[in-house]
This record gives C-alpha cells, structure tokens and sequence, in this order.
C-alpha cells in the first residue's frame, strides 16, 4: 500500500485554498462599472450632488431648442429617473457648465459660457418650488464692447455669505480672462471684478476657482505666464479688501518638450496638509503620436522657497490614458482621481479615455492604476472630471451617459 505524506498532501490544499482565496480577492478588489442613465444631448462637464443625493448636471446640445438643458436624476430601487429641469433656448444661455452648486436654501446656481442677452454667457438659478423647478437669469457676461466684465464663464464656488467666485475665459482689461465676484443684492446680483489676466500672468483660465481655509482663491490658466505653457496662480484679498494675484507656478519651466506639464485646463485640489494637485493636458516628455500625453502634479508650500512643483505621474502610454482635462478628486486616504480624455481603446478618435487612480505609498512613490478604459459602447471621451459620494463611490459623465464606479 501507498504511503500518503498527509504534510504534503496538507501543504498542497493549504496552498490551493489560498491560491483560491487570492484569486476571490481580486476579483472582488476590480472596480464595478455602471451606467446610471443614458442623457441626450451631449455630456461634457461634471455633476453636482444635492443632499438627498440626487444627481445634476448640464449637456451641451439638446433640450426643446438644441441649446443644452440642466437635468436631475433621482436614485430608485428600479434604477435611476432622468427630469429635464430647464431647456436653454441661447438668449437664457447656452450650453451650461457643470459642476453647478446648491446654496443652503436648495436653489441651485450654475454658468452658461455662451449665450445670454449679450452672447457672452450667463449666471443663472434654479429655485425649487410645488410646481417645479423656476428659473432666473441672474447675470449676463460681456454687456460691453471687447468684455471688461468678461465671457465664457467657469463654473462657480460660494463663500459663506453666498457670493459667488469664477473665472471668466474672455474679456477683461487685456482680453486675456477675468476673475470675478458676484454678490446679491436688493438691486440684483453685482460684479467685481477681482482680477484681469494680462498674458505674463496667464491666460485663458478655463477651469473653476479653489478656496483655501483662509479664504484665498487658488486657480489655473491653460496659457500664458512666464514660459507661455499656462500657470497655477493665488488671488489673496489684502487689508484695503483688493485682491492680490500672485504666480505660483509657470509651467513648460525647462522649455520644449515641457516635461513639468503644459496647458492646466482644470483647476487644482489641496489636500489636508495644504499640498496642490491638478493635471496638465500636454507635457511631461512621453510620446503620445504628435503630441504629448500630460501629467498631474503636485505643489507643495514652502516658507523659503515658494512653491515646490513635482511631476507625480507623466502618462507614459497612450493605451492607458492621455491628455486628462477634468482635474483630479482626492479622497479621505490621500488617492487621487481622474478621467482622460483620450487613450484607452474603443473606436473614439484617439481612444476613448479611461478612469484612473493615483494612490501614494509610505516611500514617496504614487502607483498608478486604470479603473475603467471606455470602448465607446459604454460611453467615451470623460471631458467633465469625476466627484465622490460618502461611500467614495465615483461618478462621471463620458459624451451620453452618466456612470459609476466603485472601487
């Protein structure tokens, strides 16, 4: 008879259950990917939550006069119910920025970059009542000749007395891009003008505003500065109440090929020791076709030296993402969140982007993981940047379709 060599025998099954519940780990550790709703009309910025965690945002085209709409969509045990709220016919705006936000009576307020009385885009509300949702244009941009009170509006921040801050694309002293205030009053809502862009400060500055604790605005600026490739800047308000814009960084630093980035179309996010992150869309040296593939960064305060710049990750592949456009999230662990615009796979010029993070390790290095590549069948080309819920749950738009992620 055949001796068994029970260690043996135990060793081998041992091994086979861990290798099992190895394998189990991973599949549960794969990201979950989920169409929440299919919205026409075209997707190309960012959702808000409300706090009852429904969902809103804007397209770009579609609606009753092909001029874009706000919608909601409300979670349900069947899935999730799509409500067109308003549709723009361009002299009320045109193709709204998302990202819009709810003040502390439930009214919602967003910006539209074209449009309005003057062509130059809008601020505008949504004030929830029995009958629905009413709607007022609050602000028309550009009421001047060449735009001293600027264009094509950014998407909004509050303060906490409900003055509203952004940037504004066009206009200005320079031509070169604003930013601006807008507070209530009994007469309508006013403007101040806090800062006009002349060109060796920056220009164009797509991306919405960043407060600090101490209430400091922080931005970006797609071009411009000392170098040309665009800028990440601060706006501090003095003790005569004027505001103060300071350069905090000029990419493309080194010249061609701007290995430190170039081109910042979002804005930036700090973390809880007060460190700067955001994404340029070119730069960072790596070869995607004929241009470059972008890279996200961080700033790090410093008493003696300004503002310390560092490159955390260069898309080196273009099968695993380029030219990020909607910014980075952070979550309460440090990781950081993003969507490209291009790379990936899928039938999509260029690729149709993908969903990744960025998660810091005890050495100083950042790893680097794709969370969902879109073939086009499930959406494509994240234009708009991602949010958490309480759960950091992520969620996106990609061209039609609004998505979720769990990682």
């Amino acid at each position: 008879m055949r001796r068994m060599c029970f260690p043996s025998v135990l060793r081998r099954s041992l091994t086979m259950v861990a290798l099992a519940i190895a394998l189990i780990s991973v599949a549960w550790a794969q990201p979950k990917f989920k169409i929440l709703a299919t919205v026409p009309g075209g997707l190309f910025t960012g959702l808000t939550f409300d706090a009852k965690g429904n969902l809103y945002g804007g397209t770009g085209g579609g609606g009753d006069h092909n001029d874009g709409t706000i919608f909601e969509l409300t979670p349900s045990a069947h899935g999730w119910t799509l409500t067109t709220l308003h549709s723009f016919d361009g002299y009320d705006g045109g193709s709204p920025n998302g990202g819009m936000i709810f003040d502390a009576a439930g009214n919602l307020y967003g910006t539209s970059p074209s449009g309005g009385t003057y062509g130059g885009g809008n601020l505008f509300e949504l004030s929830p009542g029995s009958g629905g949702w009413s709607f007022n244009d609050l602000y028309d941009f550009c009421h001047q000749y060449h735009c001293p009170d600027g264009g094509d509006p950014s998407a909004l921040i509050m303060d906490g007395l409900g003055n509203l801050y952004g940037a504004g694309l066009a206009g200005g002293s320079y031509g070169a891009g604003i930013v601006f205030e807008l507070t209530p009053g009994s007469g309508g809502w006013g403007e101040t003008i806090l800062h006009s862009f002349d060109g060796t400060d920056g220009y164009f500055p797509y991306a919405a505003l960043t407060f600090d604790k101490a209430g400091n605005l922080y931005g970006t600026t797609f071009r411009g500065g000392a170098n040309g490739g665009g800028t990440v800047f601060k706006l501090r308000r003095a003790a005569d109440g004027l505001w103060k814009e300071r350069v905090l960084y000029s990419f493309c630093s080194a010249g061609f090929p701007c290995k430190d980035g170039v081109g910042a179309y979002a804005g930036v996010v700090f973390d809880g020791s007060g460190n700067l992150y955001g994404t340029t869309t070119e730069g960072g040296g790596n070869t995607c076709g004929e241009t470059t593939c972008g890279t996200i960064f961080e700033l790090v305060p410093s008493p003696s030296e300004g503002w310390k710049h560092k490159v955390l990750y260069a898309f080196p592949n273009p099968v695993d993402g380029s030219f990020p456009t909607g910014g980075v999230i952070i979550d309460k662990a440090g990781n950081l969140y993003g969507a490209t615009v291009a790379g990936g796979i899928g039938g999509c010029s260029g690729g149709c982007g993908v969903v990744y993070k960025l998660a810091p390790s005890a050495n100083g290095k950042w790893t680097y993981t794709v969370l969902h590549k879109f073939d086009g069948s499930d959406g494509g080309q994240p234009l708009g940047g991602l949010i958490l819920d309480k759960k950091s749950n992520l969620y996106g738009t990609a061209y039609d379709v609004v998505f979720k992620i769990t990682p």
